[in-house]
């Protein structure tokens, strides 16, 4: 940290990874847990490096500065997280002076153990803008998801049973290999369709394999939906991915002028369906079209986690799948956001948004009162 970086900060409003605290009081038990509240919090929200400021003001930004510096600060703050958050978060203590006045920073690095939890209460934290507040379940399962600790996809459904897969998908993709029933299980486990509950010799289809191959996912995931709001009404689509996809494509094709660009529109409601996240039990896809745009919003799909040589999705295995899986013609899975982009080219801006505080991942598209000319 030097003082070129912290003028930068102070510019900027408290948020996601910004916070500002007029005093650095280390010495109750209290201060100590709330100090480490923020830290944990900064760290398990997504996003680079975070920062607490002592000695500002987090309303105007005045800086005030710390008239007394605890001694020893550094291993004090390193202790106290040790003690509190596991695993421990990597952070380092600056102290800088300008203005004639002290200021001390505490860089939070962006950690590969996420997600950090506070030891006294078991909870684990998060940003919600420039608020410290408890992760809820599908927050915490996103975190645990993010860093490979636990797939959705790969979860068994315990309340679904065997008969809940569409026979025929099955068969389609494992029929020509003429399997007797056991080979069948073993190949559907291996695939992660399936899963055994070794204590009661039984097997269970995985989320993932109910997404891919069920006759009804919604019995047992009714966030997977899909929602279309046009003219006043709004049509919901049911079943497994292929179905849903193959039933919107064909009311698209009804509704949308015979001009528009379905492809596109396809290619980002497939992204949404797979790179959504399934966690989240509270909000389903939702594609909203009127004369001047058409809105695609879904819960925090592409929270794409890279590092120096790799790039993780949302739902690899399912992504994967479906790659493998013979597709459905017209689904156009793989064509990326850049070409669809150049589909309306001329004709309108495709923009691309994420709204972290409602956990909510948004493509834009050109309306339709963009194609009635011609048709």
């Amino acid at each position: 940290m030097n003082l070129h970086k912290l003028r930068q900060l102070l510019k900027n409003d408290e948020g996601f990874k910004l916070d500002f605290k007029l005093k650095l009081s280390l010495e109750l038990e209290s201060e100590k847990k709330e100090f480490v509240k923020d830290v944990i919090a900064i760290a398990n929200t997504a996003g680079g490096r975070g920062y607490i400021i002592f000695g500002v003001e987090d309303q105007t930004r005045r800086i005030v500065g710390l008239e007394e510096i605890p001694e020893h600060v550094e291993e004090r703050i390193q202790q106290i997280i040790t003690n509190r958050a596991t695993p421990p978060v990597p952070v380092r203590f600056d102290l800088l002076e300008t203005n004639h006045k002290k200021v001390g920073v505490v860089t939070i690095f962006k950690s590969m153990q996420v997600p950090h939890q506070m030891i006294q209460t078991g909870a684990f934290y998060i940003r919600r803008g420039s608020t410290t507040d408890k992760a809820n379940r599908h927050e915490i399962a996103n975190m645990l998801q993010q860093f490979g600790m636990l797939s959705f996809e790969n979860v068994p459904c315990l309340s679904s049973h065997l008969d809940d897969l569409d026979d025929e998908m099955v068969k389609q993709y494992t029929g020509h290999l003429r399997l007797n029933s056991m080979q069948q299980e073993l190949l559907l486990t291996t695939m992660g369709i399936i899963a055994c509950d070794f204590e009661k010799e039984v097997y269970h289809p995985t989320y993932g394999g109910l997404l891919l191959m069920g006759k009804r996912p919604q019995d047992f995931i009714p966030q997977a939906f899909l929602e279309v709001g046009y003219q006043g009404k709004n049509i919901g689509f049911e079943g497994n991915l292929s179905t849903m996809l193959r039933d919107f494509k064909k009311e698209m094709k009804r509704i949308l002028p015979s001009s528009y660009p379905i492809e596109g529109l396809l290619e980002v409601v497939t992204n949404a369906m797979i790179h959504r996240s399934y966690w989240n039990n509270r909000q389903y896809i939702e594609v909203m079209i009127d004369e001047e745009q058409i809105i695609v919003s879904n819960p925090m799909s592409h929270e794409i986690y890279e590092l120096k040589v790799s790039r993780w999705r949302v739902n690899p295995w399912l992504y994967s799948r479906l790659l493998m899986m013979q597709q459905p013609e017209g689904f156009h899975l793989g064509i990326g956001l850049e070409k669809t982009k150049k589909l309306f080219e001329g004709i309108g801006q495709v923009k691309v948004e994420t709204n972290p505080l409602e956990g909510v991942f948004q493509v834009t598209l050109p309306g339709i009162k963009f194609y009635h000319k011609g048709e």
